[in-house]
Order: structure tokens, then C-alpha cells, then sequence
């Protein structure tokens, strides 16, 4: 049975949202190999964006949750950068259909979500769903990614058990306390120093509980970086945490 979310954890999630919207026009080449097929998909409660790598697979695949502000080109282009990697990249929308600019209006699709939980959980056991009946994706091999308001969500998929062998956590809200009796996969997380909504001291409790655990968990802290430091691709830090991302990837999925 899913474990819900407090009420004071998702409010994390918004406290900790990406206060400026991301450019994906200001993104660079990440230099993935390879042609990518891109397609929106249904699969099941809502529409998501496909990315897929060349040859007929079967591909290990990924579950990419966006930030606060939907599922928009920043993550769209995320999933194609996977996909040059040889990842098969669904980027799910949690908000059904909306993203915005807007940060008030994100704190509201947020809070709707906060409200209600289960459709979200649903949405995500949807898209493992979904995944696994392709023949061109490995069933056994599926890992989540997730930035801001998604690296809570990835979390929250390693935590809960719901499919994944690998959760990467970009800057996502997380309890040092929280019950990981459920948890099987290995989780990568990516945390700025100086991020005002995520204190340095719970990253470094966090990172000390995952340790605890059976397992290669890796927490990374970023210096002199804040929240949504990944968004910038021409920084060190960000093309440390995607060099990072890609190897605990290619060693456990």
C-alpha cells in the first residue's frame, strides 16, 4: 500500500520550487549519439511525451517527472537528450495537460496535486504500466528522474516501490525521518549548497540514513550553487551532476 504524503512534505515541494521559469532555447548540446524518435503518447491517465533511441531495443527506460511548472520544453528536451543516451524517455505530466510560466499559477497546479495525491501516484504507476507493455522497452530496467517539484515525485517512486530500479533526484524534497522500509531501488540525488528551500544539514542527514541502507545510494552536494542549478548547462556543477546521472545509470539500471 502506498504511503502518503504529508502534508508539510509536499508543502516542501512548493517552498522548494524552481522560482524562475527554465529557458530551454538557452540549452546547449549535451553531445548524446545517435537519431531519436519523439512521439506524444497515451498512457492512460493523460498524454506524455515519448523520446526514443534508435533500433528496435528492447531499450532500458525512464520515467521523467517534471518540474513545478509541467511538462514543458525544458523537460521535452530532456527526454531527447536521454534518448540519445540509448534511453527509451517518457516524460509524464502530472498536471494533466497544463504547464505555465506563471509561478503562482505552478504553486496552484502544485497545491492541486498536494491536495490529492493518489491521482499522482496513479498517474506514475500508469506510466510503469505503459512502459513495460512495449516490446521495445526492457520491462525489467526502468529508472525516474526528477527535477524541483519531479525529484520529490522520483523519490516518492523509489520510496513507495512502484516499479523503479533507480530514482534520480534532482533538488527534490525528501524527510531524513521517512519510513524506507519499502524501498528496493538505489537513489542518486543532486542538491545545491546554498538552496534555500533544501537546508544543507537534512541533505547531509539524508545522505547519512541512505548509508544505512543495503546499496550504492550516492547524494551529491553541489558548492556555491542554489535550487535549479541544473537548469544552467553551461555550469560545472550541472555537467558534473549530468556526468553522474549518466553513470550510476549505466552501472545499476
Amino acid at each position: 500500500m502506498t504511503k502518503s504524503l504529508s502534508s508539510a512534505v509536499v508543502v516542501s515541494f512548493l517552498l522548494a520550487g524552481c522560482i524562475t521559469a527554465p529557458d530551454p532555447a538557452g540549452q546547449s548540446d549535451l553531445q548524446g549519439e545517435g537519431m531519436v524518435r519523439t512521439e506524444v503518447v497515451d498512457y492512460g491517465p493523460t498524454r506524455g511525451y515519448l523520446a526514443l533511441p534508435e533500433g528496435d531495443g528492447p531499450h532500458p527506460a525512464l520515467i521523467l517527472i517534471h518540474e513545478f511548472w509541467g511538462l514543458n520544453d525544458n523537460i521535452r528536451w530532456y527526454a531527447e537528450e536521454f534518448a540519445k543516451q540509448g534511453y527509451a524517455a517518457l516524460a509524464v505530466d502530472l498536471y494533466e495537460g497544463e504547464s505555465t510560466q506563471d509561478a503562482a499559477r505552478a504553486r496552484e497546479l502544485a497545491g492541486a496535486v498536494r491536495a490529492n495525491v493518489d491521482p499522482a501516484f496513479a498517474n506514475l504507476r500508469a506510466a510503469v504500466d505503459y512502459l513495460r507493455s512495449r516490446s521495445d522497452v526492457d520491462s525489467n530496467r526502468l529508472a525516474s528522474v526528477g527535477w524541483c517539484f519531479g525529484g520529490g515525485w522520483s523519490y516518492q517512486m523509489a520510496k513507495n516501490d512502484l516499479g523503479v530500479r533507480t530514482s534520480v533526484m534532482y533538488y527534490g524534497q525528501f524527510a531524513p525521518e521517512d519510513d524506507l522500509s519499502m524501498m528496493k531501488a538505489l537513489i542518486i540525488g543532486h542538491f545545491g549548497e546554498e538552496d534555500q528551500g533544501i537546508p544543507v544539514d537534512d541533505v547531509k542527514a539524508f545522505r547519512a540514513r541512505l548509508k544505512t541502507l543495503n546499496g550504492d545510494h550516492q547524494i551529491f552536494i553541489y558548492e556555491n550553487v542554489g535550487h535549479g542549478f541544473a537548469r544552467e548547462l553551461e555550469t560545472e556543477s550541472a555537467r558534473t551532476a549530468w556526468q553522474r546521472t549518466l553513470e550510476f545509470l549505466g552501472t545499476y539500471l
